[in-house]
Formats: C-alpha cells, sequence, structure tokens
C-alpha cells in the first residue's frame, strides 16, 4: 500500500516520469487503475516459491520480460532478497534502496537512509523520496474504483438498504487470532449499531472465515445486509467505500477502508498501532500498550493466556469509541 503515495509523489514533481510496478498478485487489484501507474506487474508468490525448479521456470521469463523495458532507474521497497535479486536482474542503472547495510543490499547502488524506533510503514516507505531531494510530500492514500465495480456494489445494496441510512462495514477476521476480538462483542457493537442508529450491517472476512460471520451474525440477532468471505480485494474497497465507518482488528482490510476515505476503529492487540494502524486521519484506535506488545502472535507462546490483550478490550469502550465518531459524521444520532 506504501507504493501508492510513493508513486504519487514522483509524478507530482516529475508528471513526465513513466512509472511501472511489480507487486504481488492479491494486491495488484487495488493498483491496476492508479492513473499514475503505466503498467502493474503481478508477482505470484506462491508459483515463485513452490520449488527450486518453479523458482527458476518462474523467474526466468520475468527477468527477461523486466529486462526488456530497459528501465533507468529501480526501487524495492520491499527489504527482501527477491526484491534486491530482481532489482539487480532488471540491468537498470540505478538501483535503490534504504542503506541496510546487508550483504544482499550489495546487489542494488543507490541508498538512502533508513531513520531510526517505531514509525509507521508508509512513512519509511516514502522516506525512499529523500534520495530525490523530495521533501514536501503528500502521504494520502487512495485506491481508485472502476466505474463498473462502483456500480455493481451499488447494485447489490441498493435492495437493502434505503438511501441516506448509515451502512457499517464488520471485518471481525484476522491472519493471526491472537489479533482478534471475540465474535460476541463483535455481535454486541452491531446490535447496538442498528437497534440506536438504525445502521445498516456489513460482516466481511477471508477464507475460511464463513463460520465466523455466521456466528456473528446469529448472536447479533439480525441479519447482514452483505455478508461474505469470497470478495476481491477490489469489490472490498468499493464496499468500504459506501460505508461510513469500518470497525475491524489489526487487518488488511482497514489499510484497504482508509484508502478508500472510510473512517476506521482498529482494535490492537500484539502490534504496535504506530508502525501499521490504517493511515488516515479520521481513524481511531484502541489499544492497551502491553509489556509483552511486539509478540510472536503465537497461542501457546502468550505470557496471558487467560486474559489477552485483545481481551483486555472492553465493548463498553469500543462503544463509546464507536458513538463519538458517528457524532463526527455528521446527522446520527448522539
Amino acid at each position: 500500500m506504501g507504493v501508492i503515495p510513493v508513486v504519487a509523489n514522483l509524478k507530482k514533481h516529475a508528471p513526465g516520469l513513466t512509472v511501472d510496478v511489480l507487486i504481488h498478485q492479491e494486491c495488484a487489484q487495488l493498483i491496476a487503475h492508479h492513473a499514475d501507474i503505466r503498467k502493474v506487474w503481478v508477482y505470484d508468490r506462491e508459483q515463485a516459491k513452490k520449488s527450486f525448479f518453479s523458482a527458476i521456470t518462474y523467474h526466468l521469463p520475468l527477468i527477461m520480460k523486466l529486462r526488456r523495458e530497459e528501465y533507468d532507474i529501480v526501487i524495492a521497497l520491499t527489504q527482501g532478497d527477491r526484491a534486491f535479486f530482481l532489482s539487480f536482474a532488471t540491468g537498470a542503472p540505478l538501483r535503490l534502496t534504504y542503506n541496510l547495510n546487508t550483504l544482499l543490499t550489495r546487489m542494488m547502488n543507490a541508498f538512502t537512509v533508513l531513520q531510526t524506533g517505531r514509525r509507521h510503514f508508509i512513512e519509511i516507505d516514502v522516506d525512499i523520496l529523500n534520495y530525490f531531494g523530495i521533501e514536501s510530500r503528500d502521504v494520502q492514500m487512495m485506491i481508485p474504483i472502476p466505474d463498473d465495480i462502483r456500480a455493481k456494489i451499488r447494485g447489490w445494496l441498493a435492495p437493502v438498504t434505503v438511501p441516506g441510512e448509515m451502512i457499517v462495514a464488520i471485518h471481525p477476521g484476522a491472519r493471526k487470532k491472537m489479533r482478534q476480538w471475540k465474535p460476541d462483542r463483535y455481535a454486541q457493537i452491531a446490535y447496538r449499531l442498528h437497534d440506536q442508529y438504525g445502521a445498516s450491517v456489513i460482516l466481511l472476512g477471508g477464507a475460511g472465515e464463513e463460520q465466523l460471520l455466521a456466528e456473528i451474525e446469529n448472536k447479533m440477532g439480525f441479519a447482514a445486509v452483505l455478508k461474505s468471505c469470497n470478495l476481491s480485494l477490489i469489490d472490498m474497497a468499493a464496499v468500504f467505500s459506501e460505508c461510513c465507518l469500518f470497525i475491524g482488528n489489526d487487518s488488511g482490510p482497514g489499510h484497504i477502508a482508509a484508502a478508500v476515505g472510510c473512517a476506521t476503529l482498529s482494535l490492537f492487540g500484539p502490534n504496535y498501532p504506530i508502525i501499521c494502524r490504517p493511515y488516515i486521519d479520521s481513524g481511531e484506535v484502541i489499544f492497551k500498550n502491553l509489556d509483552c506488545c511486539g509478540c510472536r502472535q503465537e497461542e501457546h507462546l502468550c505470557v496471558r493466556p487467560e486474559n489477552t490483550c485483545m481481551d483486555l478490550i472492553d465493548v463498553s469502550e469500543v462503544w463509546l469509541k464507536v458513538k463519538m465518531m458517528l457524532s463526527k459524521i455528521g446527522g446520527v444520532k448522539e
């Protein structure tokens, strides 16, 4: 996601620049329609690392295609062996990354200073612009949604919502279970939204989270206007763009919601929100900041399994934050 403001600022300061982006397959659709990007190279991470043989057969054709582009500059925002190797393999005369002082960075030949301390990953990404002397920059995130996708989502919602009514999206899943707030607590928040604000509630999840959404819907006592674990990321972005509020854990969908202008309330436990919270002014976070924060997020290693950092987040404090955020949106009940 950090590539979006990097590209936008490069184009702002050098409008004639041609910019291509190599990005993981799952995220490619989120930038595919960005006006500042000429071409999106889709990197299939699973195919690339399936086996030694598949790594060779996958990378060789990719490298040949990249070399034919004859790029002048390659910027590696991802700090890893594949990013540095592919940067080197392009043959670009200038290969830029951060001054990490590792063996792998020897494949690069231009560096910018990586500031120390806990900082948001987007702020770290845009620091690459220091190399070009771009100090005044806009770090606003923006995912462009094609008109046909927006029309499709509005077509889904039109029969089940009332024009002008409040729509709230809840995404209760997370990649690690230690980052998840309890389903019954999400159900209580959904019930209060529906009961006190007349809000329509959307429940979204990732692959394999169907049971999680079903449990929440059953406990909140009414049907979600949309419930799905199968949306593409660009469809998800379009759904969030129709909502006034997103509520979820520390996970990717929060960043997607922020990048389409939806206010976000994110519940953080094992991770520091200063590093990876949704990057939006209208975003709020609830975080207990325990001494064990930054752990490996494994259940069997948790030092407080009976009352985890996520368990410490109470329904009442989430509801208080929800009401505060909705009051700022305007036209809703205090």
